[in-house]
């Protein structure tokens, strides 16, 4: 953090300079400018957003119809978790030539879908945990009330378990904003996201980059520490209604 607030003057300077005295934002400037950051954050930004909003709309059904009517057994719970254990590595060679011959490399959309398949199995685990825990009475007499299941779902159910969709969410956007593997593989000059500018910074040769070497990574991990504040009042509670109970 220091470091992006530093003159050039003060990388070398002995004894070292923690504080700068005059700090100054000209790094940040030239990474939004002669660094296209801007660009490179508003794709991480955009793609962690709508990989957040795929991964809930997707994974909560899916997970209300295994609390509901065990739908798939209780091998399918199982199951999705050892998806998620599957190395990156092993698939990103199967999904480039594939995203390659469907001409889909280098483009938002692809890789929502990616990285939504990627994150639903671990989404859909933590959520059934939150659905089974949730006092199906409460959903029956909303149904008695004239609610449809859906309805129920939605205007019922939905607010209750918000702490632990809120989990949910912030799992998926931290996630996708640190993934590197598939941002480098699949995107292109116009897709490459924020871990991608910080990598280039951070694998040697930034000279007298090293200011805005500092303020990529600054702007790198600044995002989810964002979101965690903004959900932190959920997550304590959120991961108390997704335990386990003896």
């Amino acid at each position: 953090m220091t470091t992006s607030l530093k003159g050039n003057e003060d990388f070398f300077a002995f004894p070292p300079v923690w504080i700068p005295a005059e700090p100054s934002l000209k790094h940040y400037v030239a990474l939004f400018t002669r660094s296209s950051g801007a660009r490179y954050f508003t794709n991480s930004l955009v793609l962690s957003t709508m990989s957040m909003i795929a991964a809930l709309v997707v994974s909560l059904p899916t997970a209300y119809s295994i609390a509901r009517w065990r739908f798939g057994g209780g091998l399918l719970s199982i199951f999705l978790l050892v998806l998620r254990m599957l190395p990156a590595i092993a698939l990103i060679i199967p999904i480039y030539i594939v995203y390659k011959m469907l001409g889909i490399t280098n483009n938002y959309l692809a890789l929502v879908v990616i990285y939504t398949v990627l994150y639903i199995p671990f989404s859909v685990w933590l959520l059934v945990g939150f659905l089974r825990d949730f006092p199906v009475e409460i959903e029956e007499a909303a149904m008695i009330d004239g609610c449809s299941r859906l309805r129920a779902l939605v205007q019922v159910v939905v607010p209750i378990i918000a702490p632990g969709m809120a989990v949910v969410a912030l799992f998926s956007f931290i996630a996708t904003w640190n993934e590197f593997l598939f941002a480098i593989v699949l995107t292109g000059i116009e897709t490459k996201t924020m871990m991608v500018l910080v990598t280039s910074f951070t694998s040697g040769g930034t000279d007298m980059f090293y200011g805005e070497a500092s303020a990529s990574v600054v702007l790198g991990v600044l995002p989810a520490f964002a979101v965690a504040f903004m959900l932190q009042r959920y997550l304590v509670k959120g991961l108390a209604l997704g335990g386990t109970k003896g």
